[in-house]
């Protein structure tokens, strides 16, 4: 797959068929989002693949707190369509049966362009993982929503700052890509 395929059939995944990822492809998938470019060359990120069965279900715990604290967000996100709301908070709470979660860290405070560097890291992991085949969602909820901590102690003690959760797995769904807003650049 080229890169702009990659770029425009890449989509985000909520349900994901139970075969695992081979752990070559996730060292690839890994090499692929260190291989970012980053301020100041810091290269600011952190993974930990959770693949473990045990391991996962401790993520999915965690995960049970973030659905019940971001109720209220859901209800105004998604007011004319609740049916989304349901459909959310069980991807959420069950990671769409992705047989990885990839949780992403930044390991020196955010300045020097460090959260625009882990961004890239993250960025290169789901267009790595599309271009073998394998899914992937990223999740923004679990730190907007306060649970950062809980993984930052769970995972990773000592490799900073929780950013985001990665689903990765292979899909069982294709999903169409979303509409596209008008006037999202300007060239000059």
């Amino acid at each position: 797959m080229d890169t702009m395929e990659a770029l425009l059939t890449r989509r985000s995944i909520r349900k994901y068929r139970p075969e695992p990822v081979s752990i070559e492809d996730l060292k690839e998938i890994l090499a692929a989002g260190a291989t970012a470019p980053s301020a100041v060359n810091m290269q600011h990120w952190y993974f930990v693949a959770v693949q473990d069965p045990a391991a996962l279900e401790e993520v999915k715990a965690i995960m049970g707190g973030v659905v019940e604290k971001f109720q209220p967000v859901l209800e105004e996100r998604f007011s004319r369509h609740p049916e989304q709301i349901g459909i959310t908070n069980r991807f959420l709470s069950t990671l769409g049966g992705a047989p990885v979660c990839l949780l992403v860290f930044m390991l020196k405070p955010d300045r020097d362009g460090a959260m625009q560097s882990v961004s890239a890291a993250i960025e290169n992991v789901l267009l790595a993982a599309w271009a073998k085949g394998i899914g992937s969602c990223w999740l923004s909820a679990p730190q907007r929503m306060g649970f950062g901590p809980a993984f930052q102690r769970r995972f990773a003690p000592d490799k900073g700052e929780f950013v985001a959760a990665v689903t990765l797995g292979y899909p069982d769904q294709q999903p169409k890509m979303p509409p596209r807003r008008d006037g999202r650049y300007l060239i000059v």
